[in-house]
């Protein structure tokens, strides 16, 4: 049997392609998805309900065409030529002209269940409930094979080691994507009512075109991810990727992996924190513990500098008491060769103006008293003056 080579086969197809008039200028209605850019260079994909077909816009052709039509979702007339590649054995559509055509389907649902669930205020800021810090267990809704799945997994269980994980396998992509996503939110919230506890979960799946994550723009996906009691993280596709299960949910991740970031606390970070503050904690104790020793010390110091200050003032005044009490003791005064004068009534005569001449007086001395008449009174102004 005589054979041909693969590159043969693929060569003879390509000049098929090229050689066919009909595939030139051939203008394609479609739906524009997975719009990228490489270098200078633009690809995307059209498509019907049916079919997709690649396209790449080559640089040369850009500047004809409206960049603002490059948009996913828009529905377009693309005019342009089938460009075989004989070596990859595929082809494309190599776009030259493009005209708008309406809004494309998939972009007219999104935009429809959009407007309704915002006018229902499912979209309300009021409605979001906080992510709990301390998780213990953390639920996810994704496909249990793809990357998602073990990137959320590696992420949680590399900073939390307290933190359960509780996966619900969960189709994300196809005709039954929107009921199995459902079925898991649903299941998931029934599992905590009834005593199982579940403190956040996270729904979503990687990356892929628009067609891919349309099941987290299902109208019946978004009431489901409101009505879970338990709070929900939606984590859809890439950054650039933004659903309506993200609009309704408690909290948006861009990606799955920033998903399990934000869901549990970072518990090694945390006992090295704590750690850390015990030291400080234990540090500062020991400072204020010797920073009022040295106060009560001070203080005591100063308290018996006082006491002693008061003591020794104290006993001044009692001496100098002591001294005034002994000066003012009249038996001190008489024990000096004085006496006391006092008339019958007992009272004291302090000085010859209370003298009557003829008068009798008590004299009062150191060691006894006697009775005196007086005769002559001399009085100091009279004796200076003799």
């Amino acid at each position: 049997m005589r054979s041909v080579t693969v590159t043969q086969v693929n060569e003879y197809i390509a000049k098929k392609l090229r050689d066919d008039y009909n595939l030139r200028n051939l203008p394609v209605e479609g739906e524009i998805s997975s719009v990228s850019r490489s270098g200078q260079h633009i690809y995307l994909t059209l498509k019907d309900a049916g079919s997709i077909l690649k396209c790449a816009i080559w640089a040369s052709n850009l500047r004809r065409i409206d960049p603002s039509y490059l948009e996913n979702g828009r529905k377009v007339i693309a005019v342009g030529d089938i460009s075989p590649y004989a070596k990859g054995g595929s082809y494309s559509f190599s776009i030259t002209h493009i005209e708008d055509a309406g809004e494309g389907d998939l972009m007219a649902e999104f935009n429809r269940i959009r407007k309704l669930l915002e006018h229902e205020g499912l979209f309300d800021k009021k409605w979001k409930k906080p992510i709990p810090e301390f998780p213990l267990r953390v639920g996810i809704v994704t496909s249990s094979t793809g990357a998602a799945i073990e990137d959320i997994k590696k992420i949680i269980t590399s900073k939390n080691d307290l933190t359960d994980i509780l996966i619900f396998p969960t189709q994300v992509q196809g005709t039954g994507a929107p009921a199995s996503i459902i079925h898991n939110i649903t299941l998931a919230n029934e599992l905590c009512e009834n005593g199982l506890r579940i403190d956040t979960l996270i729904v979503g799946r990687g990356g892929g075109s628009p067609e891919d994550l349309a099941a987290f723009n299902d109208e019946g996906v978004a009431r489901a991810i409101f009505a879970s009691k338990i709070p929900v993280i939606s984590a859809v596709g890439h950054e650039s990727d933004f659903s309506i299960s993200d609009m309704v949910a408690d909290v948006r991740a861009e990606t799955p992996t920033a998903a399990a970031d934000m869901a549990v606390m970072n518990t090694f970070e945390l006992r090295a924190d704590i750690q850390e503050y015990r030291k400080l904690l234990l540090r500062s104790i020991r400072q204020k513990i010797e920073s009022e020793r040295l106060l009560l010390s001070s203080r005591t110091d100063l308290l018996h500098s006082n006491m002693k200050n008061k003591i020794s003032e104290a006993r001044s005044s009692v001496e100098k008491a002591m001294i005034m009490i002994r000066e003012n003791d009249p038996r001190m005064v008489f024990a000096k060769g004085y006496a006391a004068v006092t008339d019958e009534n007992g009272r004291i005569i302090p000085d010859t103006a209370g003298i009557r001449e003829g008068g009798i007086y008590d004299i009062q001395m150191r060691d006894g008293s006697f009775r005196a008449e007086v005769r002559d009174i001399i009085r100091k102004d009279q004796n200076h003056g003799r």
